[in-house]
C-alpha cells in the first residue's frame, strides 16, 4: 500500500491525509460472516483506505468493510463463498465487483471480476477484469486522479496493425517509450506512462489480448501529434465517444 500512496500522494500532493482506514476487527467481522479469510492485500486496503478511499474509489460504492459484514449477514441471494464483494457499482446495470479467491494471483491478491447481483449470475454474467486488487487501484490512480489534471483526452482501441496483424501491447508500449514516456514499474499487465505533460494508461483484461489506451496532454497540439503516430505505428483506432 505504501507504493501506492506514494504514488496518489506524487499525483495530488496531500493524498493520504485524505484517506481513512477502518479498524482490524471490522475485517474480522467480515470474515466471521463470509466464513473465510480475507486475502491479504484486500486487507492491507481496507486497514489503509476501507473507510474513505477519496477521487480515487470515485464512482464505487459500499466498500466500507461494515457496510460489506451487513450484507453478507442479512442477504441470502449473495454469491457462492468463492467470491468476496469488495466494491458496489450505482450503475442501472449493477455490475459489482468481487475478487476470485479460486484465482489467485501476486502477494495474497485475487483476480477481480464483476457480475451483477442475480441468480446465477456468476456463472453467466462474469466478466474478468483485473488480474488483483492492486492492480485495479493502480489504475484508478491514472484514470481518477492523474489523468483528469490534463485538459485533453482521448481513447484508443487495439484493431488492426500495420500489415492487417494485431498489435501487440508490448511494441505500444515501445513506441511509447520512444516519444518520451517513461513506464511505471507496476502494475505488470496493465500498463501506466507518465510524461511531463502528459498521462497514458494501457488496459488490458486478464483473460484478453485486446487493449485500450487512455491519454491525457496539456497540449491539443501535441495530442494531435501522438494519435498520428499512434494510429500509423500501432494501428490503434480513436473511439470517437471519448472525451476531448
Amino acid at each position: 500500500m505504501e507504493e501506492l500512496l506514494s504514488l496518489l500522494d506524487r499525483y495530488a500532493p496531500g493524498y493520504r491525509g485524505r484517506v481513512q482506514g477502518v479498524y482490524g476487527w471490522r475485517l474480522d467481522e467480515i470474515e466471521d460472516r463470509f466464513g473465510r479469510p480475507c486475502p491479504g492485500f484486500y486487507r492491507a486496503f481496507a486497514l489503509a483506505m476501507g473507510a474513505e478511499g477519496g477521487p480515487l474509489l470515485e464512482g464505487l460504492h459500499e466498500y466500507h468493510p461494515s457496510k460489506i459484514a451487513d450484507l453478507y449477514a442479512l442477504a441470502p441471494w449473495m454469491p457462492p463463498r468463492r467470491f468476496l464483494y469488495v466494491f458496489g457499482d450505482a450503475s442501472p446495470d449493477g455490475q459489482h465487483y468481487f475478487l476470485d479467491l479460486d484465482a489467485p494471483s501476486e502477494a495474497e491478491d485475487c483476480h477481480v471480476v464483476r457480475f451483477p447481483f442475480g441468480e446465477q449470475t456468476w456463472t453467466t454474467r462474469l466478466t474478468r477484469r483485473f488480474v488483483s486488487l492492486r492492480e485495479m487501484l493502480f489504475v484508478l490512480a491514472m484514470t481518477n486522479v492523474h489523468l483528469p489534471i490534463f485538459p485533453h483526452r482521448a481513447e484508443y482501441l487495439s484493431t488492426g496493425g500495420p500489415a492487417g496483424a494485431p498489435p501487440r501491447a508490448e511494441d505500444v508500449a515501445v513506441i511509447l517509450e520512444r516519444l518520451g514516456f517513461t513506464r511505471l514499474p507496476y502494475p505488470r499487465r496493465c500498463l501506466l506512462f507518465e510524461r511531463h505533460d502528459a498521462g497514458i494508461l494501457l488496459y488490458r483484461r486478464p483473460d484478453d489480448p485486446g487493449f485500450s489506451l487512455r491519454v491525457g496532454f496539456l497540449d491539443p497540439a501535441k495530442l494531435r501529434g501522438f494519435e498520428a503516430v499512434i494510429e500509423d505505428a500501432a494501428g490503434l483506432s480513436r473511439w470517437r465517444g471519448a472525451a476531448v
